[in-house]
């Protein structure tokens, strides 16, 4: 049945079966309409101009493959024609979305020259990444936070790395945030560290995961090395033991006991139950311990070291007096 199709129609769907255009289905029906049709095959040859010198074609076959190859050629334009309009289109939405739409609520940017009097708020927006330009600057104010999101976009002459922002909120300003990172609290600026690890403090020492959160952002393994964490939690006062796997070079000792001082003192601040922590380690294959506990931390701090938990200003001021550099 399918060999008697007409010639006719199978002849104009060449232009698009040598350009690969037609589907399987149609393939499959030209290729049986030519294994019995040998005009069929001479009008393809010279199409596809694989037999120039074809002979017995008459004037008025010559004719039709001359019109078949101009709609060959006319289909090869449209094809290419779309191919570069999708290319042209594909570049337009790059550059819109790299240039003008950006990235919302990009924290990689900073706020420097920040000045901050009752309710008004002004800064300099500056990306801490040279390719990175600041586009636009978005306000929401709750209770006194004033939380500052960015859209970022990349660098070109419409937008520069750095950007004036200023903000008049309906009251004393009391924290600005850039997204989840404190920036200024309570007349005066916070550090990153104390910003990352305000945000892990919690009440129980037993919730592990919690505990963990408290390590990464002290990088405590990049201090001390490899660790395990062993909990005090059956009985009060509770505690928290750091089972440190290297040994410790003499030569490092007394730096790396400073280091669990602060380390201890921060850990004891952020979780609300947690009474002690104690690092248990060797030196030179001797095996030692070292513990701070809540008193000693608060008598260190001059203040209940628990505030820490409570006032990220306190759990700075920890962070600068006991020199611990994250």
């Amino acid at each position: 049945m399918m060999n008697q199709i007409d010639c006719e129609v199978v002849q104009d769907l060449f232009p698009s079966y040598i350009e690969g255009l037609t589907g399987e289905k149609t393939n499959a029906v030209i290729k049986e309409h030519l294994s019995s049709c040998e005009k069929c095959r001479k009008v393809l040859a010279a199409m596809e101009e694989s037999a120039p010198n074809i002979p017995d074609i008459s004037p008025e076959e010559e004719q039709e493959i001359d019109f078949l190859k101009k709609n060959r050629k006319r289909n090869r334009r449209i094809v290419l024609g779309s191919i570069g309009g999708a290319l042209l289109m594909i570049l337009v939405l790059i550059a819109l979305r790299n240039f003008v739409i950006g990235t919302k609520n990009d924290p990689s940017w900073s706020a420097t020259n920040l000045n901050i009097v009752d309710n008004e708020l002004d800064f300099t927006a500056v990306s801490t990444e040279s390719e990175t330009a600041i586009a636009s600057l978005d306000f929401t104010e709750e209770d006194g936070v004033i939380t500052v999101q960015a859209r970022t976009v990349l660098v070109s002459p419409l937008h520069h790395r750095s950007l004036k922002g200023s903000y008049t909120a309906s009251e004393s300003i009391k924290e600005v945030r850039i997204g989840r990172r404190i920036i200024w609290s309570d007349g005066a600026t916070v550090s990153a560290s104390a910003s990352e690890l305000f945000d892990t403090r919690h009440d129980y020492v037993g919730d592990m995961s919690a505990n963990s959160r408290i390590t990464n952002a002290l990088s405590l393994g990049s201090f001390l090395g490899p660790f395990k964490n062993e909990l005090e939690t059956t009985a009060e006062p509770y505690g928290w033991k750091i089972l440190l796997s290297e040994d410790i070079p003499r030569a490092k000792l007394v730096q790396k006991e400073q280091d669990m001082d602060a380390f201890g003192q921060v850990m004891v601040g952020l979780v609300g139950n947690l009474d002690h922590v104690t690092f248990v380690y060797t030196s030179n294959g001797a095996e030692k311990s070292r513990t701070i506990t809540a008193e000693e931390a608060s008598a260190f701090l001059g203040e209940d070291i628990k505030n820490c938990g409570k006032n990220i200003r306190t759990l700075d001021l920890l962070i600068r007096k006991s020199g611990l550099v994250l």
